[in-house]
């Protein structure tokens, strides 16, 4: 494991986020909100919490400084597509200085208990890589579900769209 290589699953993520806007923005508002009972809820809140758990944790990464979306009502489709924009742009700032070096520096959120120890931010990266995969993997479900075209997520795809055809 290298900075290289989370450059690259940064890049995946990125790919993913807006292949899951493109397929999302074919949903009326009502379809959007359609609530399946499950995890986060509709596309919608799925779509921006992913959204915002990739924007604040990089945010703290970069800052070592807590900065959350709060968004009152759910965001339009247009404002979603911002927020995800917003997120891309703290991972790509994070990411493209990120050293080897970098890797193995301890972090800890300050809303976490105290007792809590700290971890290794190549640790945090994974969990916000398999966190946002796991969402869209739920959203995808779900635009299928309600009509919408999806797409094929695996990381191998991001490169090599022909072994999807």
């Amino acid at each position: 494991m290298n900075s290289a290589h989370f450059r690259k699953l940064a890049r995946y993520t990125r790919w993913a986020d807006t292949e899951i806007m493109r397929c999302a923005s074919h949903l009326t508002d009502e379809q959007l909100d359609h609530d399946f009972g499950y995890s986060v809820g509709p596309v919608r809140a799925q779509i921006y919490h992913l959204a915002g758990v990739e924007y604040w944790w990089f945010h703290f990464l970069a800052t070592g400084e807590l900065d959350f979306f709060g968004e009152e009502a759910p965001p339009s489709i247009p404002r979603l597509g911002e927020l995800v924009a917003q997120a891309h742009g703290a991972i790509t700032a994070f990411t493209e200085s990120l050293t080897d070096a970098d890797l193995t520096r301890e972090v800890k959120p300050e809303f976490w208990k105290p007792d809590s120890k700290p971890f290794a931010v190549w640790e945090a990266m994974m969990q916000v890589f398999n966190h946002s995969t796991d969402h869209r993997a739920q959203a995808l479900f779900m635009l299928h579900r309600l009509g919408a075209p999806t797409f094929m997520q695996d990381y191998l795809f991001m490169d090599h769209p022909e072994l999807t055809d």
